[in-house]
């Protein structure tokens, strides 16, 4: 599996398409309910109010987002050498990270924000190829508040930017502020709205949410889910160990951009960790441990042992949707 995603072919991404329709096809089939925190970020909620209780409709829209970001996540590695130019290898892992669990094929505020992450990403990324740091920095801020309208507890990543000043060797104090500023002004329109309307207190607890603690609600409820959610995190523990471990190897430019997707990675987890209130938002990983694996499995000369593994949590995962299924119905 590995060596057939580690090319170019269109068939590989019509393949990977058919995998991603396998793992959502159970979700369509026996409907489950939109997610919808106890505190949604504006945006989430004025998803909601135009697209009403249309079930069908929040599940395409999830599966819609869903692979345009694997599409995306794969054109940020392959261009910036993560992987090489003509792989799938991100695109595979992805697929696989945002459809693992039960609760991660449906609709949720964090569906939304990968994808608007991955151009944050892709912004700060381009400060190792542009020295126009602070409209990279800027764009980089806004976009994460905007992200934090759907979920407020991702304004949480904003350290993301500060570590990646430093270690792009941008740590102008001018960078710092400008940060500061892209990630309030979307902060700024929404509370505006609210005091237009007279919501303020609405909008204040919405901003205390985003630091409100849930650390047990994180964990899956359908036990084969443990299994797929055991493996995965295993699976990103290796490859985060081994990326750290050959870091010196790499130029200074991949070195510094898979050192800034570690530090997403270690935010993500503690974010999910005491901020999420599903088991769905593990999505937040889904982007770094992406990069990182693809990285790993580029750069390793033996591939039968991660061979099986891949083989082995893709199969787990279809058998995890399904059995559900069954027990469902």
């Amino acid at each position: 599996m590995i060596r057939y995603f580690n090319s170019g072919y269109f068939t590989r991404t019509l393949m990977l398409i058919f995998l991603a329709a396998l793992m959502w096809l159970p979700a369509f089939l026996m409907l489950k309910e939109t997610i919808v925190p106890e505190y949604p970020g504006p945006l989430y909620q004025l998803f909601i109010l135009v697209t009403g209780n249309n079930t069908y409709l929040h599940l395409s829209i999830a599966f819609f987002f869903t692979i345009i970001s694997a599409f995306l996540i794969n054109q940020i590695a392959t261009q910036y050498g993560f992987t090489e130019k003509i792989s799938h290898l991100s695109m595979l892992v992805y697929v696989l990270f945002s459809s693992a669990l039960v609760s991660q094929t449906a609709m949720n505020p964090v569906i939304f924000i990968n994808f608007l992450m991955l151009f944050f990403l892709l912004s700060l990324f381009k400060l190792t190829e542009s020295k126009a740091y602070i409209l990279h920095v800027f764009n980089a801020s806004f976009i994460l508040g905007i992200a934090s309208l759907f979920y407020p507890s991702a304004i949480n990543l904003f350290l993301l930017i500060w570590i990646a000043l430093l270690v792009f060797t941008v740590g102008q104090w001018r960078n710092f502020i400008v940060a500061l500023i892209g990630l309030t002004l979307p902060f700024l329109f929404a509370f505006t709205w609210y005091f237009w309307f007279d919501l303020l207190p609405e909008a204040y607890s919405l901003f205390l949410s985003s630091f409100s603690i849930h650390f047990p609600e994180v964990i899956p409820e359908w036990p084969i889910d443990w299994a797929a959610g055991i493996a995965l995190l295993f699976f990103i523990l290796i490859s985060a160990l081994k990326t750290n471990s050959r870091l010196m190897e790499k130029n200074i430019n991949i070195r510094q951009m898979l050192t800034v997707s570690l530090n997403y990675l270690a935010l993500s987890f503690v974010l999910v960790l005491l901020f999420a209130t599903n088991s769905a938002y593990i999505l937040f990983l889904a982007i770094p441990a992406s990069l990182i694996i693809a990285s790993t499995l580029t750069g390793i000369r033996k591939t039968k042992w991660y061979e099986w593994s891949v083989w082995f949590i893709t199969l787990l995962i279809l058998f995890n949707h399904y059995s559900y299924l069954l027990y469902v119905a």
